[in-house]
């Protein structure tokens, strides 16, 4: 018995395998490899899984790598390339991203160019809050994908010894 089965474009490769992570893994690999931009994604889960990602980060910085994979090209043309992007993400403030304990994620609104979502963020030395502003690309590569153009940080509260 043969069994034929249809040839698949990239994009539908890409959105498989980032379903498949998602749903069925719920992401136990948050530094997978397979965790790429596609149009499926909702702004939501960008931010988690670059959240996720930054937490879980390693010595070898690959959550950082993920991260930077969910860049918008302007923010890449900025920050990168990813050796950059590196030490920018260890440095302050941004360094609390890295190895957080909790996140608290608050609703995604739309702004100008986008949307936008605000983050708290627990780590041990304090709270800080985080804005992620994305925008969907509208050209190739990656049509359709909710990328990130910028993190600010907006309030940082140490805590109280």
């Amino acid at each position: 018995m043969t069994i034929l089965l249809p040839q698949l474009s990239r994009a539908q490769v890409l959105f498989i395998s980032t379903f498949l992570c998602l749903a069925l893994s719920s992401c136990s690999d948050p530094l997978s490899n397979k965790l790429v931009p596609s149009p499926t994604l909702a702004p939501e889960h960008v931010v988690r899984i670059q959240l996720e990602a930054l937490q879980n980060n390693g010595t070898k910085d690959k959550g950082i790598a993920v991260a930077f994979r969910f860049a918008s090209p302007d923010n890449k043309r900025s920050t990168g390339p990813l050796e950059r992007f590196a030490r920018m993400v260890k440095g302050e403030p941004y360094r609390a991203l890295l190895n957080h304990e909790k996140v608290t994620y608050g609703p995604v609104e739309p702004i100008a160019d986008g949307v936008q979502q605000r983050i708290i963020l627990h780590t041990k030395n304090g709270i800080y809050q985080f804005v992620f502003e994305l925008s969907r690309r509208e050209v190739e590569p990656c049509l359709g994908c909710w990328l990130t153009d910028s993190v600010l940080v907006e309030t940082f509260k140490p805590v109280q010894i």
